[in-house]
């Protein structure tokens, strides 16, 4: 419910600003008012008015000049202007300009009222559509996401907030460490759907004995992917990797959001927004017959490429010294300013990991600070010496993706009784616990 609208009424005729400020009392609104326009704006940005009514002629500084100079801030209030016959044409040279309205003297009382209430209730909701946004802005992370003044993050930016309201599916297209997931984050924030659950679903390491019962629920188990979804955005990471089958059955989602369950004939509808990301080309995936050329199509309907790091060289350094000083205030740790070498070093890489790699490069620096190493150098090393050795072993990702495959099943069969589902993995609870810490499994989401 709106609290008492507020007004500035700006007119050099005492008594038709007198019978306005009686007017506008009445009707219970907190009413300001000034004899000429000469310090309109500093009573603009002071009182902050939902609506200003506005002569258009008067001395010193008419209501078209102040017009304009309020203008100039980030979002003014609406003005009404009431003037004589003959200042007319200037008032249609202000509606032209973005004036909400005006009335030639002498108006009518009502029709003024009802104008200055749509007019201020307008202008109400938009100020907390602004402020609203701000503040889904920050929770989305996207000042992480998208630093910098390059046109390719500048258009991001822009297709985050203008499909964040569809309904429709959105593709995230990018190098791995570009921000997919986070973007997709920033699209359900930034929507209606925004208190209601994010679930990633992470198709590459989906075991695909356990597909259906994970995705759609099972007769005996109606907690699922899509359940734990209900209501808000189901993200599909990857989802070339599965199965034709299994493409097919989410395509019935996407076309109608209706599902089976894995052993039963017995329709279920699913309220959830599909997002979804791949690192590939997906031309490429829907000639091959990797990617369904049907899913393509709806999965595809509005899509956001996501820039690679090496792409806006002009940023980098930027964004390091963003990443750095969040990290230096978050360890507090005195901030050690890059050098030459430093900078040498971070203009010269490729980035291969985008965003991610900076953001942890960063982190990795400013944690060596602490230890009296400051060299970016030999913080990149480290981080290449880790990379490779964690690709020398193509067995742990696949053993991590059977392991997340089967604990999720068993918090499925056992309702998320923790003691029944480490007995069945023949495992203790604390290394259930562990286990279920390091693959980032939430037992909310499978039961």
């Amino acid at each position: 419910m709106f609290s008492a609208f507020s007004v500035l009424i700006i007119d050099d005729d005492a008594e038709v600003r007198q019978s306005l400020v009686h007017l506008f009392e009445r009707a219970k609104w907190q009413v300001n008012h000034l004899a000429n326009a000469v310090n309109g704006v500093k009573k603009i940005i002071s009182s902050n008015p939902d609506l200003v009514i506005c002569d258009v002629k008067m001395p010193g500084i008419s209501g078209l000049q102040l017009f304009e100079e309020a203008l100039l801030s980030e979002l003014s209030p609406p003005f009404i202007f009431v003037s004589a016959h003959a200042d007319v044409a200037m008032a249609v040279k202000a509606m032209q300009q973005g004036a909400y309205s005006f009335l030639e003297k002498p108006f009518d009382p009502k029709r003024l009222l009802m104008a200055a209430q749509n007019a201020a209730k307008q202008f109400r909701l938009q100020r907390q559509n602004r402020q609203l946004h701000a503040q889904l802005a920050a929770l989305s992370g996207l000042d992480q996401l998208l630093v910098g003044n390059n046109p390719e993050l500048v258009k991001v930016r822009g297709d985050i907030h203008q499909f964040a309201p569809l309904m429709a599916p959105v593709m995230l297209h990018g190098e791995t460490g570009s921000g997919k997931e986070l973007a997709a984050r920033a699209l359900h924030n930034l929507s209606q759907r925004s208190s209601q659950p994010f679930v990633t679903v992470d198709c590459s390491a989906m075991a695909s004995d356990y597909f259906d019962v994970m995705m759609f629920g099972s007769s005996t188990q109606a907690t699922c992917y899509l359940h734990a979804a209900e209501g808000g955005t189901l993200f599909l990471d990857e989802p070339s990797a599965l199965s034709n089958d299994q493409q097919a059955a989410l395509l019935r989602v996407v076309d109608t959001g209706q599902y089976h369950q894995a052993d039963s004939i017995v329709v279920k509808s699913a309220n959830v927004r599909i997002v979804s990301a791949t690192n590939g080309n997906i031309e490429q995936q829907r000639s091959s017959g990797q990617l369904r050329e049907d899913l393509a199509f709806r999965l595809n309907n509005f899509a956001i490429v996501m820039p690679r790091l090496r792409d806006f060289s002009d940023d980098i350094y930027m964004l390091f010294n963003y990443f750095s000083e969040h990290y230096f205030r978050l360890y507090d740790v005195p901030l050690v300013p890059l050098d030459a070498d430093d900078i040498s070093s971070i203009m010269a890489h490729l980035w291969p990991g985008n965003v991610r790699e900076l953001k942890h490069l960063a982190q990795r620096r400013v944690v060596r600070c602490q230890q009296g190493d400051s060299s970016v150098s030999l913080a990149m090393s480290q981080m290449a010496g880790a990379r490779n050795n964690a690709n020398k072993s193509m067995l742990r990702p696949a053993v991590a993706a059977f392991e997340r495959a089967l604990i999720a099943q068993s918090l499925i069969d056992h309702q998320g009784k923790m003691d029944l589902v480490a007995e069945s993995l023949g495992i203790g609870r604390r290394t259930l616990n562990e286990k279920m810490v390091k693959l980032d499994l939430d037992k909310s989401n499978f039961i």
